[in-house]
């Protein structure tokens, strides 16, 4: 009788603690896409498709272009009357390796600059400033560039994130 109560006091710990929070939960990013991120001394030619030398020079080996595949906007907590929002312009974004960030619509467009781009860190390069917002990078790598922010002002909370594919250079 004792270990058929002990027995079940144990499952019913398991069964608890296995349902319990997960790490997830701490995560804002927990519903946005994310795929392979290249090694850190790719990631520049990855994302830009040029990279800088020690010497400060800049190797060119054409511009990468990203076309959106999908912007999101999921809003939570009091954000007035605004709605969760998903926009897919296709246009195409090209990060310049001299830190400008231009978009045209279609390959054939004409590039206009929209802002500038930095890397946070220099040494990690795991996220990007776009005018002045911090994006994460949850995915870069040939085929994919995924970046995603969490922004919040008083009780309203924004998880911003852009999926681009199909990159080709010019």
């Amino acid at each position: 009788m004792k270990f058929n109560i002990l027995f079940s006091i144990l499952t019913l710990s398991f069964l608890i603690f296995s349902c319990g929070d997960d790490d997830d939960n701490d995560d804002p990013f927990a519903g946005v896409p994310s795929s392979e991120i290249v090694d850190v001394d790719l990631r520049d030619v990855t994302l830009s498709g040029s990279t800088s030398t020690s010497g400060g020079k800049t190797l060119g080996v054409g511009q990468k272009w990203w076309k959106q595949k999908v912007s999101k906007i999921e809003l939570s907590g009091e954000c007035g009357d605004n709605e969760d929002q998903e926009i897919t312009d296709g246009y195409y974004y090209g990060f310049y390796s001299s830190g400008e960030y231009y978009a045209k619509s279609g390959q054939d467009g004409t590039a206009t600059r929209v802002g500038s781009w930095q890397w946070v860190d220099s040494d990690t390069k795991d996220a990007i400033f776009i005018q002045s917002v911090e994006f994460t990078l949850r995915g870069l790598n040939s085929d994919e560039l995924i970046i995603a922010s969490d922004q919040s002002q008083a009780s309203c909370t924004a998880i911003t994130w852009e999926q681009f594919d199909q990159p080709y250079t010019e």
